[in-house]
């Protein structure tokens, strides 16, 4: 599952996180944006979607900081109406009614289920719940029941906001991010799923980055990511243009209101980071400790 638990993370629901690899680079998951005739300071905040909920973290300065804007935006917007709560569902199934065997050979099918179920040890339920969803995201089911008990940074953040009567949006929408996994064929995404080391542990790669966001240590979070090869091809799709997308509208955010935005951490880093692209423009980045 290695292949594609780190495209699952890169996207949104469980994000891979890169370092930040400017002259700037400090560890920090908070930072302020401020200058270019900016009236008041707005925050960037890099997220892991999925995280154990023991683990789970927001420090007083970064609630703080939350407290002082007066909107959140998230990659979407969660506060999802019923229909597109419905039709999301049907594009995260196999077409046609077809499930996960269908596109397999049987002894593809039956390694892949001995792997998930003797090996890593997943609940029965997650297995059949998982051989109806398409691979990209019928990994995030595995990870999250190998993982158990967990928190996601979107809903606390929601839950913050609803509270503080901030108003929430999104810089994409939940249609754009499922074409992005739609783009990509069901023969690509079990390819991908195939050429996977059934002898890993997709929480060793897990617990390794969650150890460095945990430490906000985005240089070895970069070492860690950029030791993979699985993004190589789908890089530039899944952050790079998603990244170059976001400035004109984060730009037209924070010179309206002071924002808090929350993206994964994946987005923030490098020359084609979000941190990056906005001192280009001429704000002020700066870590928040």
């Amino acid at each position: 599952m290695k292949n594609l638990a780190f495209l699952f993370f890169v996207f949104l629901f469980t994000n891979t996180i890169q370092a930040q690899t400017t002259d700037n680079a400090q560890n920090s998951l908070l930072w302020r944006i401020s200058g270019n005739g900016l009236e008041k300071p707005s925050y960037i905040f890099g997220t892991i979607h999925l995280i154990p909920k023991d683990d789970y973290f927001f420090t007083e300065i970064m609630k703080e900081k939350f407290d002082s804007c007066e909107n959140l935006v998230l990659e979407i917007n969660i506060n999802l109406s019923l229909a597109e709560q419905i039709n999301a569902a049907k594009q995260m199934m196999f077409p046609n009614g077809k499930m996960l065997k269908d596109y397999m050979t049987e002894n593809e099918f039956t390694e892949l289920k001995t792997y998930l179920l003797d090996s890593l040890g997943i609940k029965e339920s997650t297995f059949k719940q998982m051989q109806r969803i398409k691979p990209l995201l019928s990994s995030g089911l595995i990870l999250n029941d190998l993982i158990g008990k967990s928190k996601t940074y979107e809903q606390e953040f929601n839950k913050l906001a609803k509270k503080n009567k901030m108003e929430v949006s999104g810089l994409e929408t939940l249609q754009f991010q499922m074409d992005l996994i739609n783009n990509i064929s069901i023969e690509e995404q079990i390819k991908m799923l195939l050429e996977d080391d059934m002898s890993v542990n997709p929480l060793d790669e897990y617990y390794k980055m969650l150890s460095f966001y945990k430490t906000q240590n985005l240089d070895s979070l970069k070492v860690l990511i950029d030791s993979d090869d699985s993004m190589a091809e789908l890089g530039d799709k899944f952050l790079k243009d998603r990244n170059a997308d976001w400035i004109s509208k984060i730009e037209k955010l924070i010179n309206k209101n002071s924002v808090f935005i929350a993206v994964g951490a994946g987005h923030l880093a490098g020359n084609d980071g979000v941190l990056y692209l906005l001192r280009q423009k001429g704000y002020k980045i700066k870590p928040v400790k």
